[in-house]
């Protein structure tokens, strides 16, 4: 009975241990594969996302009411001491932003922050609809992540101030520059970055601009002087 019982434990721990061998270990950590998440990027990583971002603009910017889906493109690019450089490029065809610039991370356990300072560079036109107008500005947007991860999950809070820095607008034969610097709002962001399927993350954020002038509408030339909450829903996957 002894001799069968052993045998018995003897092969049950054999399988069990074999088991445990062919069924690999899931090691997946969030922060080797976040991208809004503030960590330690790998030192000359490169990270790259795509996805779309949704945006109703108010009405009064415009005759209706207006969806525009922008084709978003991020990437990350891993730099030594605990810095990265991030570029970024949206595009609606008669409106497109490509902005650019540094970050410095710190992540303590599971919590992260990220400071960063962007320089970005719009053009636009529009010569459909009865319209002649065409843009050309250049923004700085300096901003601040703080972010909290789980082992799949990370969430990340993003905030920036919207400079402009330098623009040019022209309607037919009419030309207005405005070189001076001034403030033109702020952004306000929840990033949440979640594992999907084996080392593939998905991003869902919601942002809120409240700004004077919006990017995407410069050349509608509004003749409202105020501000405008604009949400903005934003979907991407991390490549």
């Amino acid at each position: 009975m002894n001799i069968r019982l052993t045998l018995f434990f003897f092969f049950s721990g054999t399988m069990m241990m074999l088991a445990q061998q062919q069924v690999p270990r899931d090691t997946f950590d969030i922060t080797k594969s976040a991208m809004q998440f503030p960590h330690h990027y790998k030192l000359f990583g490169f990270q790259v996302s795509a996805g779309l971002s949704m945006v109703q603009p108010p009405k009064d910017l415009l005759e209706s009411t207006y969806q525009a889906p922008l084709v978003n493109i991020h990437a990350t690019f891993g730099l030594p001491c605990n810095f990265s450089l991030e570029g970024d490029l949206s595009t609606l065809i008669v409106s497109n932003q490509l902005a650019l610039g540094p970050r410095f991370s710190y992540l303590y356990k599971n919590l992260g922050v990220k400071l960063g300072w962007d320089i970005a560079f719009v053009y636009g036109q529009l010569k459909q609809l009865g319209f002649d107008n065409s843009t050309k500005v250049w923004m700085h947007y300096p901003n601040l992540s703080v972010g909290y991860k789980l082992r799949k999950m990370a969430f990340t809070v993003k905030g920036e101030m919207v400079i402009v820095a330098k623009s040019s607008t022209k309607s037919g034969e009419n030309e207005v520059n405005v070189s001076k610097n001034f403030v033109n709002g702020g952004t306000l962001a929840l990033y949440v970055e979640q594992r999907i399927h084996k080392n593939m993350v998905f991003v869902f954020g919601v942002k809120d601009n409240y700004v004077k002038e919006y990017w995407p509408v410069w050349m509608i030339f509004t003749t409202f002087n105020r501000y405008y909450n604009i949400p903005e829903l934003y979907l991407s996957w991390i490549l």
